[in-house]
């Protein structure tokens, strides 16, 4: 695949807004609901999430464990592809807390399904590009077949040219491109991945500095990166761009944190809206697209 074919990878005037799991504002994360209403509202791409059933089948999906979206207390890779298609993601839904650490939760008119990869692809694909995440899961760290089985339904919907393929686990990118060298991938940084090394100097820094040097890209042979926009600066996007590298952020207007991580305040504000377009960068996901994109035009 040439860089040219994929809208995440050319050049731009400004930035791409993405739909961080679709429109979390309007209708229930990671369902087709959300990613329609996408579409409905001329967003230019969106982001999801991806797991992987008991039975290997690739589900969008966030949580590892379903408590927070179904009320089920069993993991995903708990249950097969058809018991987990019986479930119904809640109508008033936890999104964690604010940045002022109150607990939000958003009400929806009706209880959504959870997707396969593949209808997603089906139903979304011809009409925005997608990043899709491989999640991160700690409880099965040594498993990285999400990467090839994901890779395997992106190039059966034969849409690798519309999607980018992103995660916090560099080996699960390694192993969808061994499945599919036609796919372009990028490792995610998150700005506390190094607080354990907070004796050592500030995590925020080095992260910054790991991330502007380009290392991990030409480690891992990826042309895209996503960075948590606290690490983005002036001289990272500068010097990404000159080695051909793409780079994306997140998440501005955040509905909540449900990770248990804080959510910075600057997240919040159309300051660090226009901080991020004026620096050049590719992307950026929101959790409200709409707001995102009036601001950015």
């Amino acid at each position: 695949m040439s860089s040219g074919a994929n809208p995440f990878l050319v050049g731009k005037h400004r930035p791409i807004v993405v739909g961080h799991r679709g429109v979390p504002k309007l209708h229930q994360e990671n369902t087709v609901a959300g990613f329609r209403r996408a579409v409905e509202l001329g967003l230019p791409a969106i982001e999801l999430d991806v797991r992987l059933t008991r039975d290997r089948k690739a589900v969008v999906l966030h949580d590892h464990n379903l408590r927070r979206l179904t009320g089920s207390g069993f993991d995903v890779d708990d249950l097969t592809w058809d018991q987990i298609s019986r479930l119904r993601i809640r109508r008033e839904l936890p999104m964690g807390t604010d940045p002022g650490g109150k607990e939000v939760v958003i009400r929806y008119e009706r209880e959504e399904r959870i997707p396969l990869l593949a209808e997603v692809l089906a139903e979304v694909a011809a009409r925005v590009v997608i990043n899709v995440e491989l999640k991160l899961d700690l409880a099965r760290l040594w498993a990285t077949e999400i990467g090839a089985i994901t890779a395997q339904v992106i190039a059966d919907a034969r849409v690798e040219h519309r999607v980018i393929v992103t995660s916090f686990d560099p080996r699960k990118l390694a192993a969808a491109v061994r499945k599919e060298s036609r796919l372009a991938v990028g490792f995610c940084f998150d700005d506390t991945m190094l607080n354990f090394a907070s004796p050592f100097g500030n995590p925020r820094r080095m992260l910054g500095r790991i991330l502007e040097t380009n290392f991990v890209n030409w480690l891992l042979g990826t042309r895209l990166v996503g960075a948590e926009h606290t690490l983005i600066g002036h001289r990272t996007v500068e010097r990404l761009h000159a080695a051909g590298v793409a780079i994306g952020t997140h998440t501005l207007f955040p509905m909540g944190s449900t990770t248990g991580k804080p959510v910075d305040p600057s997240a919040m504000t159309e300051a660090e809206v226009f901080r991020l377009v004026e620096l050049g960068v590719d992307w950026i996901e929101s959790d409200d697209p709409e707001r995102l994109q009036a601001l950015i035009g």
